[in-house]
This record gives structure tokens, C-alpha cells and sequence, in this order.
């Protein structure tokens, strides 16, 4: 059903569901930021973990470089690290979300301030 943000009944109807829609979508933020960091430390000791390994090349002059360690413990975590850049990406949307749902309640609020104000214009007989 869609409001009619004309009248002061239509657009307090509509700020009643921004302020649902700004709760969850704050619920959201709370959960993805918290899955962020859970993936970011997976991710981080997994490298080390890999860095540390009996298997990592060791780098030696004439041998093995930094950077075929690097690639070696970027390949071993690979996985991990698709996850936490994951992870970032939602975070990431559900705070463009919320900026959204924020945005369009400042909006409708501007438009409750307007629709008020022609109320009563319209009431006073001007």
C-alpha cells in the first residue's frame, strides 16, 4: 500500500515504517560489522598460520624471494581472504542502507514540515 505523503496522516504513516526500516537496518550494520571482524581475524591468523608453516618457502639469498613467500601464504589463505573481502562488501552496503533509509526519513520529515504547514494555512482560512 503505498502512503499519500500529501496528507499529515499518510506521512506519518510512512515515518512510523522509516523508523522500523532505520532500527533493522542499524540491527543489520551491528551483525555484518561483527562478521567483519570475526572474518578479518580468521583471515589474519590463517596467514599466519601459513607464514609460520613447515611448507612456507624460506627466503634465502640465491633462493627463495619475499615475494615467493608472499604468493605462496596468498595462496594458502586465499579463501579466507575472499571471505573477509566479502564481509567488507556487505558492511559496506548495509551502511549505504542505512545513509538510504536516513536519507528518505530526513526527506519525509522536510515534507511533514511542508504538508503541516499548508494544513494550516488552509484551516486559518487564508
Amino acid at each position: 500500500m503505498s502512503d499519500d505523503l500529501t496528507t499529515p496522516v499518510g506521512i506519518e504513516a510512512k515515518l512510523r515504517r522509516l523508523v522500523t526500516d532505520l532500527t533493522m537496518a542499524q540491527q543489520t550494520l551491528a551483525k555484518v560489522r561483527n562478521d567483519e571482524v570475526d572474518a578479518k581475524h580468521g583471515y589474519e591468523a590463517a596467514k599466519r598460520r601459513a607464514l609460520f608453516s613447515g611448507d612456507c618457502p624460506k627466503v634465502a639469498r640465491g633462493g627463495y624471494t619475499t615475494a615467493d613467500r608472499d604468493a605462496w601464504v596468498d595462496e594458502q589463505v586465499r579463501n579466507l581472504r575472499y571471505q573477509y573481502d566479502l564481509a567488507v562488501a556487505k558492511r559496506e552496503a548495509a551502511q549505504d542502507l542505512l545513509r538510504v533509509v536516513r536519507d528518505q526519513a530526513m526527506v519525509v520529515m522536510a515534507l511533514a514540515n511542508s504538508v503541516r504547514t499548508s494544513y494550516q494555512v488552509a484551516g486559518s482560512g487564508r
